[in-house]
């Protein structure tokens, strides 16, 4: 299949807000942005994506007028507290950015009902070297495919995710999160440590993901299927993350 014509999708970087805080890791996601706007120029050979202009005062700037529109549609006229926030470059070069007002805990996390399940993919993803992988876009056939392949059965929870792995039968990442996994490290001597697949693997560089790595909560390795199984079996802890939700219990499940 072709590569989609670059002015039929659009850069996406998705983030949390809170009047208390802002938006999550703004700089980071403008890197990324920046980025994803290279590589996709380098990709089909033309320039594509310009960003230069894009600062996080205009994304902010951009996201408090996204913000005023939906208080003034609510029936207090509240200030919206948070908010889910997608920022969209267009190939053009130009930019909006949408809100979604969502409730939090009381600790400024992200409203869960229950963990979310993780269902292994039923086959590995063969293209995880696409650019489509690395940057994030709003092209998301990859991630659709494994979706609709693994078949979800009806009876689990609405928002279930799907863990894609490769053809090393070496664990990714979530259709939309990235993944960390609960293993013993024999570097400390068998303690268990949260352990996220490397980019090389073929996942999103993601920005709640650099961040748990840079502050020591999570170490970069190889995770393969079959411990992932393992984990399963066990009971040791599978989490996700993103910015939206931080860092994230899930409950593993293979089908």
């Amino acid at each position: 299949m072709p590569p989609p014509d670059p002015s039929c999708f659009q850069i996406l970087e998705t983030s949390l807000y809170t009047a208390a805080k802002g938006l999550v890791l703004l700089d980071s996601h403008l890197e990324r942005m920046h980025s994803s706007a290279s590589q996709l120029s380098h990709y089909y050979s033309a320039p594509c994506f310009p960003c230069d202009h894009i600062s996080p005062q205009l994304v902010e700037s951009r996201l408090s007028d996204a913000l005023r529109k939906i208080a003034a549609a609510s029936p207090s006229g509240a200030p919206v507290e948070s908010a889910r926030v997608r920022i969209l470059l267009s190939s053009d070069g130009s930019l909006s950015v949408q809100a979604v007002a969502i409730p939090l805990t009381s600790g400024q996390q992200y409203q869960e009902q229950a963990p979310p399940l993780l269902v292994l993919d039923c086959q590995p993803t063969l293209d995880l070297q696409s650019p489509f992988v690395f940057c994030k876009t709003t092209h998301r056939l990859i991630y659709d495919a494994a979706v609709e392949r693994t078949l979800v059965p009806a009876d689990y929870p609405h928002g279930s995710l799907v863990l894609l792995y490769n053809t090393d039968g070496h664990i990714t990442e979530a259709n939309i999160a990235n993944v960390a996994v609960s293993l013993p490290s024999s570097a400390d001597g068998g303690q268990m440590r949260l352990v996220t697949p490397p980019i090389s693997a073929g996942l999103l560089p993601g920005t709640m993901r650099n961040y748990l790595l840079r502050t020591g909560k999570l170490i970069e390795g190889v995770v393969t299927v079959d411990q992932f199984k393992l984990a399963v079996r066990n009971g040791w802890p599978v989490m996700c993350m993103n910015s939206v939700r931080g860092l994230f219990p899930v409950t593993p499940v293979v089908i």
